[in-house]
């Protein structure tokens, strides 16, 4: 890119160029913002790259979570097989539940979803597991699955990508910096990985996944999520398997994965849903998820955390203070905490964060970040 003065001016810039992070270049470009996209690795490298990018329905009881996976999931159909087309794939949804506790969760997600069922026909129920027929089960006329990384490059066609290493943002003169890049808007989209603007208070736990693709004799014929995800692909023959399955592997512990145990944990858990014959593994994707504490995704402000307390030193023994009265890093927006639905919940984020930079919309407070941030303040006294 040409490095005069004009070209790096940016009105937004985003760091991070997983799911959220190109459904909000995408949204913000469309909307006519002058966005500039920015990952040390590449465009869906990590976490979102190896997602198996589920467009399903998260089945959970009544509350906020419960609300804002309806009205994403809803979205994020439309969002896809709208706009590309060409990378998802639509079938039929098998939830099957996996233990006693979720076998009466499906039940009542059942008796209350307004989304199309379907009785699960005979050339389904002879594919599956003892196991899998005689677990609760909800079968969803409308589901899909993307092509991760397909659908990532496409949302960011037309969009300047960056590949550096964003260590220190850098907000100046009404304007934020990073390297040679100049925006008056920063959006954080870094998911799991290490935070580049101090904000310790922010509750995340990392997720590691691992999907694979494989070759199988075997039709698979509707997406089955079980103990794992077992979906067909565009590719004949080729069906993807994934999962969080390994919860405490982090690539920042120095300790090495396993990749044929991960297999082997993947296919295990797929026997137990039904039997897949004539395998062959073709392809691992393996990368970081992102989920917050308490499960809601994170789309808000930033709060200052130093600065802050600075300001009202007694929130460190309990005093509260109104989250309007924090003091927040200057027009710096965190999307993230998304875990295994980030497809799920990223158009529908983005269209928000649109809607908040653009239209000058409040964003949920809901979602905010700032949530987590009287309970860690108490923990500094």
């Amino acid at each position: 890119m040409d490095n005069n003065a004009d070209t790096n001016i940016y009105d937004v810039l985003i760091i991070g160029a997983g799911i959220n992070g190109c459904c909000s270049a995408y949204a913000l470009h469309n909307a006519g913002v002058k966005v500039a996209l920015i990952d040390q690795t590449g465009i869906a490298a990590g976490g979102s790259g190896a997602a198996g990018a589920f467009i399903s329905p998260k089945i959970s009881k009544s509350g906020e979570l419960k609300e804002i996976m309806e009205v994403a999931h809803t979205y994020a159909l439309d969002f896809y097989t709208t706009n590309f087309a060409q990378y998802t794939l639509t079938k039929p949804l098998l939830h099957i539940a996996n233990d006693p506790k979720e076998n009466e969760k499906v039940k009542l997600f059942k008796s209350k979803t307004t989304l199309e069922q379907l009785s699960v026909d005979e050339t389904i129920q002879t594919l599956l597991s003892d196991e899998a027929l005689k677990s609760e089960a909800i079968f969803f006329a409308n589901g899909a699955v993307v092509d991760a990384q397909g659908v990532c490059k496409a949302l960011v066609s037309e969009i300047d990508f960056f590949c550096l290493k964003a260590d220190s943002p850098i907000w100046q003169e009404g304007t934020w910096r990073v390297g040679k890049l100049f925006a008056k808007h920063l959006v954080l989209a870094i998911g799991a990985y290490p935070k580049i603007i101090p904000s310790e208070y922010v509750g995340l736990r990392g997720i590691w996944g691992h999907r694979i693709d494989i070759e199988t004799s075997t039709i698979v014929p509707c997406i089955l999520h079980h103990h794992v995800s077992i979906s067909p692909t565009m590719q004949t023959g080729v069906v993807a398997i994934g999962a969080t399955h390994d919860v405490h592997y982090s690539p920042f512990s120095g300790e090495h994965y396993d990749v044929k145990q991960g297999h082997q944990a993947l296919l295990e858990k797929a026997s137990k849903t039904l039997k897949l014959n004539n395998i062959k593994i073709l392809k691992d994707y393996m990368g970081l998820r992102s989920g917050s504490n308490d499960y809601l995704p994170m789309l808000g402000a930033l709060v200052d955390a130093n600065s802050t307390l600075n300001l009202y030193p007694l929130i460190r023994h309990g005093q509260h203070i109104h989250p309007k009265d924090y003091h927040f890093y200057p027009n710096c927006t965190m999307i993230n905490g998304s875990g295994g639905y980030g497809f799920v919940l990223a158009p529908y984020l983005a269209k928000c964060l649109k809607e908040h930079i653009v239209d000058h919309k409040p964003l949920d407070e809901i979602l905010s970040p700032s949530r987590f941030f009287p309970r860690w303040a108490k923990r500094q006294s």
